[in-house]
Formats: structure tokens, sequence, C-alpha cells
């Protein structure tokens, strides 16, 4: 995704997510707008696809099979209804295009656009040129008219949980129902009528329910899922290559080992990369001392997000202030914070490791018989930032 020249993208995304709203971003370039073209990046394909808005590897070449969808255009104080066209020109392989009829008059170039899922189409909202603030307060009657249309709805079991929750918060604080750590969330359970048990499945009615102790300042690095590389596609073929090439002595542990964060903003300390090839549809972590840089090992895209979504679902992230001593028989917990969570925004996931949210962690060491081994290939955020990485996403504070 090419970035804009004058908006901060991430802080954008959030200020969209914190309205309820999945959105992915189009930035033309001034050959785009000129010649009244632009790439369908993966994306925007995915993005439409999701939504089954369109579907451009079942779309024939030429323009007798354009697609067109409905389209709301926001832009300098301007709702603009349109056109937006979809189509695979008959040259250069077919590559996937995209235009948005009138959006010349209602951009300049490098314009960061929000492209957003609706009933009959697309709402579209030119970021630099608009007051965002203004444009998703719900009291707002463009919100109300064209954004509302456009919200993730509730699910009945979420509702019906959310009563619960704001039930128990109006109790205050409450004695702990089990000693040590696991108490905070025993606690909830019970109150709940959620019988204790060993079963993988979500908590309440498909609904996952994970509750913590409130702890003040900026959170951790969280693992969101692991998956190694791709190493029939790679130039390097094991961990233990990768070890050979890039891992380095460690006197302190007399070992060679391979323990570092790597991101798509810069470099590290060992010249390792990430890179997102959306061409290829894959990732890619590539050595930059040398030129050309070298490719190491890459990850395809489907995988990684199959692997993404199955690590997660639809949850309620619950956080209770305390009183008294951390595990102790007489600790009480008041459960005043809810985060509800729905599904992964998988169109978001290679926005975000662009963007330097999500990295990568390489978790290699050399054994005592020459070999390697790893404790996985680490995907990473910050707990602070989680929220970007869903399709919904709701806080609830029950502050009486």
């Amino acid at each position: 995704m090419p970035h804009s020249q004058d908006t901060d993208v991430l802080r954008t995304l959030r200020y969209f997510k914190s309205a309820g709203l999945r959105v992915s971003f189009l930035v033309p370039t001034a050959t785009g707008l000129e010649k009244s073209i632009m790439d369908a990046t993966l994306e925007i394909r995915e993005f439409l696809l999701s939504h089954k808005l369109h579907d451009f590897s079942k779309q024939q070449q030429g323009q007798d099979h354009k697609v067109s969808l409905n389209t709301a255009l926001l832009s300098k104080g301007k709702v603009e209804y349109t056109k937006t066209s979809l189509y695979r020109p008959n040259t250069k392989s077919g590559d996937p295009r995209i235009w948005v009829l009138g959006l010349k008059a209602l951009c300049n170039p490098y314009d960061l656009l929000a492209l957003i899922a609706s009933s009959n189409g697309l709402v579209i909202i030119n970021c630099n040129q608009s007051n965002l603030y203004e444009i998703l307060d719900s009291k707002n009657v463009i919100f109300k008219e064209i954004i509302t249309p456009c919200l993730i709805s509730v699910r009945e079991p979420a509702k019906d949980l959310l009563e619960k929750m704001e039930e128990i918060s109006s109790l205050g604080f409450i004695q702990t129902k089990r000693k040590g750590d696991t108490g905070v969330g025993y606690t909830l359970e019970t109150l709940l009528g959620i019988s204790a048990n060993n079963s993988r499945a979500p908590d309440y009615r498909g609904i996952e329910i994970k509750s913590k102790r409130y702890r003040s300042g900026k959170g951790r690095r969280s693992t969101i899922f692991s998956q190694v590389p791709n190493w029939d596609l790679s130039r390097l073929k094991s961990s233990r290559d990768l070890l050979s090439e890039r891992g380095r002595f460690s006197k302190k542990k007399n070992r060679v080992q391979l323990f570092h964060e790597l991101s798509t903003l810069k470099s590290n300390s060992f010249d390792m990369r990430l890179l997102v090839d959306t061409t290829k549809d894959q990732l890619q972590q590539i050595y930059t001392a040398k030129e050309p840089h070298i490719l190491d090992v890459l990850w395809d895209f489907p995988l990684l997000k199959r692997r993404l979504s199955e690590k997660h679902c639809e949850t309620f992230w619950v956080t209770a202030k305390t009183k008294g001593k951390n595990g102790a028989e007489t600790e009480k917990f008041w459960y005043n914070t809810v985060k509800h969570t729905g599904g992964i925004d998988l169109s978001a996931f290679p926005i975000l490791l662009e963007l330097g949210v999500i990295t990568l962690d390489y978790t290699i060491k050399e054994t005592l018989t020459g070999g390697a081994k790893d404790q996985g290939y680490l995907f990473k955020m910050n707990s602070t930032d989680l929220d970007l990485l869903f399709n919904h996403v709701t806080e609830y504070n029950f502050v009486t």
C-alpha cells in the first residue's frame, strides 16, 4: 500500500476502527489521476472479495466485462453519488484496475482514500480533504444516512453477554472465588454461570471471554500467531540454514543464535528487514547489507492469513480493577471495562505489516549437536494496537 504524503495512515486507521468501521486504503498517484486509472492492490481486491462486492479472479479481461459499484464519495465537504469501475484491461496481463468516476475534481495526488463497504456498493472518504471528526460523529447527518448502514451489527449472544457484564459491573468490587492468578477469570466465569472445563470451545454461546487485572502503562508486545517460512520457495531451506548465514555467536550463551525482531520500516542491527510484495502475494525477509538485496526466506500471505484466522474469534476482553494483594484470598475485582472484538480484519493484516505495527521475531539457537532449534517464528504487535486487527471493536466502560 502506498503511503499518503500528508496523512498519518495508522492514526486514521485507528480512528475508523474506533467508529466500528472496517476500511481499506487507496492512494492515487499523479499519473493515476491524470490517466483516470488506479491499480486495484491486493488489499483492495481482498477487501472487495471479503464483502462479496467483487471477485477479480473470476473477471474476464476487456471493457465488456467491466463492473460498476454504486459509490458515495465524500470529499471537500461534499457528497458525490457516483460509480466505481472495476475491470481488467486487455493489456498487461489484465492487471486489476479501479477507478472512481468524478474523483479528479475531489482529490489531489497522494490523498488517502478510505473505502468502506455498504449494502449496495461503496462509501469512499477522502481523508485528506475531509473532517473525519465531524463525518464519524454519530450525530452527524452524513453519518446517520451514509455511514450507519455500514456499521457491523452486534450478534444477539453478544448483546446478551453485554447486559450480563453490565449487571456484574454494577455490583462493584467482588471478592475472588479462587486464590491465585487465575482468580480474576474464574470469578467472572462463576458469576456468568460458566462451569470450569478444559474445553477449547468458546466460553459463552460462541464468544471467548478473556479477563485480566488492570495495569497502568503501555502494553507489551503480544504474540498473535507463529508460522515458519515456506522453505520450498525460499532460498534458505531450514532454520539451520538461516542460523548459519545470519546468526552470530553469543559469548554469554556460548552458542550461535538468532534472537531478533524484524520490521518492514528499517533494517535491524543484523541487516535484515521484512518486505511486503503485493505482486507476488508474499511477505519476504531480505538481507540489506549487500546490493542487490538478498532474499533469504518468504511466507505466502494466504497461509499467514489462514493461520491468523484460526487463532482468533469473537471475544470479550474484560478488565477488572482490583483491591488487595494480587492472588490473595481477600483480593477483590470490579469488572468495569469490556472490549468486544469480532473477527480478524484480513485486509488490515498486510497494512499493519507495512506500517511496522506487526513485526516478526526470530528465535533460533544452536543445539549441543550443532543443529538448530527455533521457538517459533513469532508475529507480534503491541497489546495497545490489537484493536487494529479486528473487524469489529467496541469498548464499554461501566462507570457508576
